[in-house]
């Protein structure tokens, strides 16, 4: 089958767990709210490992802390970075256990590529 997803407007493009990855990996919380609320699940495996969505969520939030940590310029404009970085991240939370997100316990680690 083909990509006409990519013809498609954001809002006709159907809710999947890949939709979801995207969401939370870019911490949209209005994305991930819209793929939540039509019917994908939360906690469904998201690799071969296991891993859930929360388990990426917790991967993507301390890479934005290492980003954060890593970048240059003035101190007024990292901060306001963090603070943004987090306050999106805080929102990506709070929707996802308002969805009863669970992290998978599992002790593989979420490997990129994998």
């Amino acid at each position: 089958m083909g990509n006409v997803e990519c013809c498609m407007k954001d809002e006709d493009v159907p809710a999947t767990m890949e939709r979801l990855e995207w969401a939370v990996r870019k911490m949209d919380a209005a994305e991930v709210r819209a793929c939540l609320e039509c019917g994908v699940n939360v906690n469904c495996p998201i690799n071969q490992h296991g891993n859930t969505i929360l388990d990426l969520f917790a991967m993507e939030h301390q890479n934005m802390m290492k980003t954060t940590m890593s970048t240059r310029g003035r101190p007024e404009d990292t901060t306001r970075l963090y603070c943004e970085m987090q306050a999106s991240a805080a929102e990506v939370l709070s929707v996802l256990r308002k969805y009863g997100a669970l992290m998978s316990g599992q002790s593989a680690a979420l490997r990129r590529g994998v």
